[in-house]
């Protein structure tokens, strides 16, 4: 492996000189320099930018911090596409991703703390919008450089990437009302729902409201509430929107039993396979992911909308 004493000895010149060419430093001519870069170019010279960034008191790494998510709970495919993304996007900045991942709030703020405090963590992409939240807080209050994915819930001027949740919602109820000829979809959200489910709900809202028909938002009371009753209650149901694709799988067993039209958010591929909606907004996670990263490394830029498609 190529190190920078190899360059150095090729150039005739010292360590010191060639670290600071290869770093642009202008104390160096502009001779010299791109005889530096030449050379390690030639070499196959591959720089240490951990060692770099730690030399300035950061690291090469961004922190990926996931919602409050018990032990038990299965993975979201929709967070799994979204760290394909960040990765592809992370790699030729030479920058890598450590997960802070916890079952509450006080223990996912004390993983982000040691990330800053140990390991040197100054970049952040927060997988998920939350009102009041006391991670966003800390970083924000330490100043540290973050985007949140979703659509920030409190009066901050945080900087964000996200769909347009709203038009999806609306474009979903739309397409199913269209497709099967429905009159009475219900929109199905999960106990407290996040912020995205809210928006795609007001859209469902608004497109029921235009064609003069009455909307039905079922939100969960408890993880024990039944497909069945809900329906019981609710005879008038001809079809059904779920907010996420999980909240769909939950449901899978009791669809099965009936026929009614169902639209789902996200299209991921495990998702794909497990389930069989009749249609889908595709949310590309991955490109998200990827937005995120640009923004991140963007300062002069405040938000950015990554658009959906219709499947």
């Amino acid at each position: 492996m190529v190190t920078i004493k190899d360059i150095a000895k090729q150039a005739g010149v010292s360590v010191s000189t060639t670290s600071r060419a290869l770093n642009d430093n202008p104390r160096i001519s502009k001779g010299t320099r791109e005889k530096i870069k030449k050379i390690a170019v030639a070499a196959g010279y591959q720089p240490n930018y951990t060692a770099r960034n730690l030399t300035r008191g950061v690291s090469n790494m961004v922190g990926l911090i996931f919602p409050v998510t018990k032990d038990t709970a299965p993975a979201n495919p929709f967070h799994i596409d979204l760290m394909r993304g960040v990765s592809s996007a992370l790699q030729p900045l030479h920058y890598e991703m450590v997960v802070a991942i916890a079952p509450t709030q006080e223990e996912l703020l004390e993983e982000v703390r040691s990330m800053v405090d140990q390991s040197k963590v100054h970049n952040f992409l927060v997988f998920y919008a939350m009102k009041n939240d006391p991670i966003t807080a800390y970083l924000r209050e330490n100043n540290l450089n973050f985007v949140i994915i979703g659509h920030p819930t409190d009066h901050h001027p945080d900087r964000f990437v996200d769909n347009d949740n709203v038009a999806a919602g609306k474009i979903a109820t739309e397409q199913l009302l269209k497709t099967h000829q429905l009159t009475h979809p219900a929109f199905l959200e999960s106990t407290n729902p996040w912020m995205f489910e809210r928006e795609r709900s007001k859209g469902y809202e608004e497109c029921m409201q235009e064609r003069g028909l009455k909307g039905i938002v079922w939100q969960l009371e408890t993880n024990a509430d039944s497909l069945d009753n809900f329906l019981e209650d609710h005879p008038e149901t001809d079809g059904l929107l779920f907010s996420d694709d999980l909240l769909f799988v939950r449901f899978s067993n009791e669809l099965q039993k009936r026929s009614l039209p169902v639209f789902c958010f996200n299209n991921s591929r495990l998702m794909g396979m497990l389930t069989n909606s009749d249609g889908r907004i595709d949310l590309q996670p991955r490109e998200l992911g990827r937005e995120a990263v640009r923004l991140l490394f963007n300062p002069k830029k405040q938000h950015s909308y990554v658009a959906f498609k219709i499947n």
